[in-house]
């Protein structure tokens, strides 16, 4: 049996190594580096939290810090009391008060060992699969200690720069030609960092397989102790197929008929959160201004799993808006807080904004005459039914630009009609 002390070492030593050889391409996100407060990096599996951490070590510390990487199959098991030695070994091979830990939930008790270390002076970062993370363990022993930063996959203008795409704001006939070629390749698979480095079509599907098996056993199924895997497999993917369209319980429960699966309600409401606390679907509430319960809600997924869906290749109008919704949450925006749709009677309005600026927002693949009038008609009910004297208008297409203007209540809108790949390089 191989010494403890002899594997904490070379552990220590290999993540090291590792971290020294990362080829890291940074990122756009900000985080703000208060020293007192412990940096929680959370976010969907493979979405580049490792990486991101590299980002910060490379560009903010040099070679004064330690990381360890709790996926290691090595740390499988690990105790707190061995947690405590192997920081103890870390510490005699890298003097400092820089400490990094990748998916630290992994291990029992995580959460006291990282206030007692907060509280001993040590600079510390960590991350972690799923909202859980954020959940019940920061809420009761981190709370008042920790500044979040939410990581999800590249956004549009992060998987240019992936692609050594130069963004700018002209383009020539070949430059827009090979933006386009991009863009289709993120319609299709999404801007998962080890996907966008892929260029065969085969292996980006196969590795997007192993992400959708690694999120539904690892941060649901396992980490909720599921034991009846066929039904809840049911559930995932009749939701995978209903992506960027209106659910309710009801509407669940009787696909889950068609399957000879049945599910409690309350299963279903307690699957559905597991769903989201592992970012693989996100629920957006149909907004107003009263306080009720919401039946209905607006089911996203994350990048690139549309591809499990049904005749996927026929659904280009809703992986535009199920990108255009994953888009506004990496600009910052978060569903039901200042994020929603509009369902009123007889229209539908996909996105309202409801921040310091209001902002509707309707998505059209293809946008011809037919269409065009009833995504105008849309905001014009919605602008007087919420009595929005103030909103931004937009149209978001695959390639089609222009301006409308429309007069609601004597006062008048401009709607501006923009390409996907323009407004997300704003």
């Amino acid at each position: 049996m191989i010494d403890k002390n002899i594997l904490f070492e070379e552990i220590v030593l290999d993540n090291l190594e590792n971290v020294k050889k990362a080829n890291v391409i940074d990122r756009s996100i900000k985080i703000k580096l208060i020293p007192n407060k412990i940096k929680v990096i959370y976010g969907v599996r493979r979405g580049g939290k490792t990486y991101f951490l590299f980002q910060i070590i490379k560009k903010h510390f040099k070679d004064d810090f330690l990381y360890i990487n709790f996926e290691d199959e090595r740390l499988i098991n690990t105790t707190t009391k061995e947690l405590n030695e192997l920081l103890k070994i870390a510490l005699s091979i890298k003097n400092t008060k820089n400490l990094f830990f990748d998916e630290i939930q992994n291990i029992d008790s995580w959460d006291k060992f990282i206030r007692r270390l907060n509280d001993s002076g040590f600079n510390i970062f960590i991350t972690g699969s799923s909202s859980k993370l954020l959940s019940k363990e920061i809420s009761t022993s981190l709370r008042g200690r920790n500044i979040k930063t939410e990581i999800l996959p590249l956004n549009f203008k992060e998987f240019l720069k992936f692609k050594n795409f130069d963004v700018k704001e002209r383009y020539s006939t070949i430059e827009k030609a090979e933006l386009l070629k991009y863009l289709n390749e993120f319609i299709k698979f999404g801007g998962f960092p080890e996907i966008t480095l892929i260029d065969n079509e085969e292996i980006k599907k196969d590795i997007l397989r192993e992400y959708l098996d690694s999120i539904f056993y690892r941060d649901v199924v396992e980490r909720h102790n599921i034991r009846n895997i066929k039904e809840i497999k049911v559930l995932r993917n009749i939701l995978i197929n209903l992506f960027a369209n209106e659910i309710s319980i009801k509407k669940i429960i009787n696909l889950l008929k068609e399957f000879n699966t049945k599910i409690s309600r309350e299963c279903i409401y307690n699957y559905l959160d597991y769903f989201g606390d592992s970012y693989l679907i996100f629920l957006l509430n149909n907004f107003s201004y009263k306080t009720k319960t919401v039946s209905n809600s607006k089911l996203y997924i994350i990048d690139g799993m549309w591809n499990f869906s049904l005749n996927f290749s026929r659904n280009k109008g809703r992986i535009l808006e199920n990108l255009v919704f994953l888009e506004l949450r990496k600009k910052g925006f978060v569903e039901n807080e200042n994020l929603f749709y509009i369902k009123g009677k007889n229209y539908e309005v996909d996105f309202l904004i409801f921040d310091k600026e209001k902002e509707l927002i309707q998505v059209c693949y293809e946008l011809n005459e037919i269409n065009k009038e009833r995504e105008i008609k849309a905001f014009e009910k919605a602008i007087k039914d919420l009595k929005l004297d103030n909103v931004n208008l937009k149209i978001i297409t695959y390639d089609t630009e222009g301006f409308e203007k429309i007069t609601v209540n004597d006062k008048e809108y401009l709607i501006k009609i923009i390409p996907f790949w323009k407004w997300s390089l704003i």
